[in-house]
């Protein structure tokens, strides 16, 4: 094979692998139907993400089988189309940074366990409870991965600016 051949088999291979990385990321959201919660968090994620919703009657079995045990769960489960799971009230900005390749190499994804108030979707006007988001791994571990401590910088991960 010619070295100009070899380098349009390159420049094809580039341009698929460029579109499959710009692809509408798929969001599956198991939750309660009765979860106002849940809603609002739903709400503030980006509109690149294609999101659907279900109401499973096994919504603690099917955490479990995602890598989300007891200790770490809250109330909402999304997986996303390439395996990563966000459990709870994780700020939008962190799902789709963790979406474009922010993890560690043996991540499954992000967790805020219980539902902290002031957090996406827990909003109660100006009460802030800090939290911290982290990551889960493969092993089922969790590692700190980012700190919520103001209210003012939940709004920009939230993606309400100041």
């Amino acid at each position: 094979m010619s070295i100009k051949r070899n380098c349009a088999v390159l420049a094809m291979l580039f341009s698929v692998s460029m579109s499959v990385a710009g692809a509408e990321e798929q969001l599956r959201v198991l939750k309660d139907p009765n979860c106002g919660c849940c809603e609002k968090w739903l709400k503030a994620l980006p509109e690149s993400l294609n999101v659907s919703v279900e109401h499973p009657i096994d919504l603690t079995q099917q955490k479990r089988q995602a890598g989300i045990s007891a200790d770490i769960q809250s109330c909402h489960t999304a997986i996303s189309d390439s395996g990563f799971v966000f459990e709870g009230h994780v700020p939008p900005a962190l799902v789709s940074r963790y979406l474009e390749g922010d993890k560690s190499t043996n991540g499954i994804g992000l967790t805020v366990p219980g539902m902290p108030v002031g957090s996406v979707g827990m909003e109660m006007g100006s009460r802030f409870q800090p939290y911290t988001v982290y990551e889960v791994k493969k092993d089922g571990s969790i590692a700190p991965y980012q700190q919520v401590a103001s209210i003012k910088q939940q709004k920009k991960l939230s993606g309400g600016g100041d």
